[in-house]
Protein backbone atom coordinates (compact mmCIF):
# COMPACT_ATOMS: atom_id res chain seq x y z
CA UNK A 1 0.00 0.00 0.00
CA UNK A 2 1.38 3.75 -0.88
CA UNK A 3 2.35 5.87 1.43
CA UNK A 4 0.17 9.40 0.68
CA UNK A 5 3.08 11.16 2.77
CA UNK A 6 5.92 9.58 0.25
CA UNK A 7 3.88 10.16 -2.07
CA UNK A 8 3.77 14.05 -1.25
CA UNK A 9 7.75 13.75 -0.87
CA UNK A 10 7.82 12.06 -4.22
CA UNK A 11 6.63 14.96 -5.73
CA UNK A 12 8.39 17.98 -4.17
CA UNK A 13 6.03 18.62 -1.48
CA UNK A 14 8.28 20.47 1.23
CA UNK A 15 5.41 20.08 4.19
CA UNK A 16 5.43 16.21 3.77
CA UNK A 17 9.13 16.48 3.80
CA UNK A 18 8.56 18.29 7.21
CA UNK A 19 5.74 16.07 8.75
CA UNK A 20 8.26 12.93 7.79
CA UNK A 21 11.23 14.93 9.68
CA UNK A 22 8.94 15.34 12.68
CA UNK A 23 7.86 12.02 12.60
CA UNK A 24 10.87 9.74 12.04
CA UNK A 25 13.67 12.52 13.69
CA UNK A 26 13.66 10.62 16.84
CA UNK A 27 14.06 7.00 15.31
CA UNK A 28 16.30 7.96 12.80
CA UNK A 29 18.75 9.73 16.05
CA UNK A 30 18.16 6.67 17.75
CA UNK A 31 19.15 4.34 15.36
CA UNK A 32 22.71 6.22 14.64
CA UNK A 33 23.15 6.24 18.39
CA UNK A 34 22.84 2.30 18.38
CA UNK A 35 24.80 1.71 16.00
CA UNK A 36 27.71 3.70 16.85
CA UNK A 37 27.45 2.16 20.05
CA UNK A 38 27.65 5.75 21.88
CA UNK A 39 30.98 6.53 20.08
CA UNK A 40 30.07 9.99 18.28
CA UNK A 41 29.03 12.85 20.39
CA UNK A 42 25.68 14.20 20.80
CA UNK A 43 26.47 16.50 17.96
CA UNK A 44 27.86 14.17 15.82
CA UNK A 45 24.87 12.08 15.86
CA UNK A 46 22.32 15.12 15.49
CA UNK A 47 24.14 16.09 12.42
CA UNK A 48 23.94 12.46 11.00
CA UNK A 49 20.35 12.44 11.34
CA UNK A 50 20.05 16.24 9.75
CA UNK A 51 22.50 14.29 6.47
CA UNK A 52 19.58 11.12 6.36
CA UNK A 53 16.90 13.51 5.86
CA UNK A 54 19.29 16.07 3.41
CA UNK A 55 19.82 12.42 1.71
CA UNK A 56 16.07 11.58 1.70
CA UNK A 57 15.30 15.42 0.28
CA UNK A 58 17.58 15.25 -2.23
CA UNK A 59 16.75 11.75 -3.51
CA UNK A 60 13.21 12.20 -3.10
CA UNK A 61 12.01 11.04 -6.65
CA UNK A 62 13.92 7.75 -6.24
CA UNK A 63 12.14 6.97 -3.37
CA UNK A 64 9.32 3.90 -3.61
CA UNK A 65 6.21 4.82 -1.79
CA UNK A 66 5.44 0.79 -1.67
CA UNK A 67 8.22 0.71 0.65
CA UNK A 68 8.43 1.59 4.28
CA UNK A 69 10.42 5.29 4.56
CA UNK A 70 11.56 3.94 8.24
CA UNK A 71 13.52 1.30 6.30
CA UNK A 72 15.43 3.44 3.61
CA UNK A 73 15.93 6.13 6.78
CA UNK A 74 17.42 3.38 8.89
CA UNK A 75 19.96 2.17 6.04
CA UNK A 76 20.86 5.75 5.15
CA UNK A 77 21.38 6.64 8.99
CA UNK A 78 23.95 3.39 9.32
CA UNK A 79 25.55 3.95 6.51
CA UNK A 80 25.92 7.88 7.43
CA UNK A 81 27.04 6.80 10.99
CA UNK A 82 29.70 4.00 9.59
CA UNK A 83 31.29 6.42 6.97
CA UNK A 84 31.24 9.15 10.10
CA UNK A 85 33.23 6.17 12.51
CA UNK A 86 35.71 4.87 9.86
CA UNK A 87 36.85 8.93 9.13
CA UNK A 88 37.06 9.18 13.44
CA UNK A 89 38.98 5.17 12.98
CA UNK A 90 36.78 3.79 15.19
CA UNK A 91 35.87 0.51 14.09
CA UNK A 92 31.41 -0.44 14.44
CA UNK A 93 29.72 -3.59 15.70
CA UNK A 94 29.36 -4.98 12.01
CA UNK A 95 33.32 -5.21 11.83
CA UNK A 96 33.32 -6.93 15.01
CA UNK A 97 32.30 -10.25 13.76
CA UNK A 98 35.36 -10.45 12.02
CA UNK A 99 35.70 -13.78 10.11
CA UNK A 100 31.33 -13.68 10.04
CA UNK A 101 31.45 -10.78 7.73
CA UNK A 102 31.20 -11.08 3.94
CA UNK A 103 32.40 -7.56 2.57
CA UNK A 104 30.09 -8.54 -0.89
CA UNK A 105 27.10 -8.35 1.16
CA UNK A 106 27.63 -5.15 2.78
CA UNK A 107 28.58 -3.57 -0.46
CA UNK A 108 25.61 -5.01 -2.41
CA UNK A 109 23.28 -3.33 0.65
CA UNK A 110 23.96 0.24 -0.94
CA UNK A 111 22.35 -0.42 -4.09
CA UNK A 112 18.12 -0.19 -3.70
CA UNK A 113 17.24 -3.41 -5.88
CA UNK A 114 19.73 -5.74 -3.91
CA UNK A 115 18.24 -3.87 -0.31
CA UNK A 116 14.41 -5.03 -1.63
CA UNK A 117 15.76 -8.76 -2.66
CA UNK A 118 17.66 -8.83 0.64
CA UNK A 119 14.89 -7.74 2.92
CA UNK A 120 12.81 -9.65 0.79
CA UNK A 121 14.72 -12.88 1.79
CA UNK A 122 15.21 -11.99 5.26
CA UNK A 123 11.06 -12.44 5.37
CA UNK A 124 11.22 -15.76 4.76
CA UNK A 125 13.71 -16.42 7.60
CA UNK A 126 12.35 -18.08 10.80
CA UNK A 127 11.02 -15.32 13.65
CA UNK A 128 13.71 -15.77 15.69
CA UNK A 129 16.27 -14.96 12.83
CA UNK A 130 14.58 -12.30 11.52
CA UNK A 131 14.05 -10.24 14.25
CA UNK A 132 18.18 -10.44 15.40
CA UNK A 133 18.82 -9.40 11.50
CA UNK A 134 16.50 -6.56 11.18
CA UNK A 135 17.84 -5.71 14.49
CA UNK A 136 21.22 -5.67 13.82
CA UNK A 137 20.95 -4.25 10.49
CA UNK A 138 18.45 -2.13 10.49
CA UNK A 139 18.22 -0.41 13.86
CA UNK A 140 21.98 -0.66 14.40
CA UNK A 141 21.54 -2.85 17.69
CA UNK A 142 24.55 -3.68 19.50
CA UNK A 143 24.46 -7.76 19.65
CA UNK A 144 24.42 -7.23 23.83
CA UNK A 145 21.21 -5.33 23.63
CA UNK A 146 19.51 -7.52 21.35
CA UNK A 147 20.15 -10.70 23.71
CA UNK A 148 19.20 -8.72 26.54
CA UNK A 149 16.15 -7.47 24.88
CA UNK A 150 15.30 -10.93 23.51
CA UNK A 151 16.11 -12.97 26.41
CA UNK A 152 18.84 -14.87 25.26
CA UNK A 153 22.66 -15.45 25.30
CA UNK A 154 24.78 -12.77 23.00
CA UNK A 155 26.52 -16.23 21.90
CA UNK A 156 23.46 -17.59 20.71
CA UNK A 157 22.45 -14.12 18.86
CA UNK A 158 25.79 -14.21 17.15
CA UNK A 159 25.03 -17.34 15.76
CA UNK A 160 21.48 -17.03 14.89
CA UNK A 161 23.03 -13.79 12.76
CA UNK A 162 25.24 -15.93 11.18
CA UNK A 163 22.63 -18.25 10.17
CA UNK A 164 20.43 -15.62 8.93
CA UNK A 165 23.16 -13.71 6.93
CA UNK A 166 24.02 -17.67 5.21
CA UNK A 167 20.58 -18.12 4.29
CA UNK A 168 20.23 -14.84 2.87
CA UNK A 169 23.44 -15.09 1.02
CA UNK A 170 22.08 -18.74 -0.37
CA UNK A 171 18.90 -17.43 -1.48
CA UNK A 172 20.64 -14.15 -2.83
CA UNK A 173 23.06 -16.52 -4.76
CA UNK A 174 19.98 -18.82 -6.03
CA UNK A 175 18.45 -15.38 -6.99
CA UNK A 176 21.76 -14.38 -8.88
CA UNK A 177 22.63 -11.53 -6.98
CA UNK A 178 26.42 -12.53 -6.72
CA UNK A 179 28.51 -15.88 -7.74
CA UNK A 180 30.36 -17.98 -5.13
Amino acid sequence: MKDKLVERLVCGDVHAFEQIVKKYGRYVFKVVCNHSGGLLTKEDTEEITNDTFAALWLNRETIDPERPIMTYLAVVARNKASNRLRTLKYTVSIDELGELRDPRFEHELEDKESLDAVLDAASKLNKRQYEIFIRFYLYGEQLSVIADKMGISEPNVRISLFRARETIKKRLTEGGFFDE
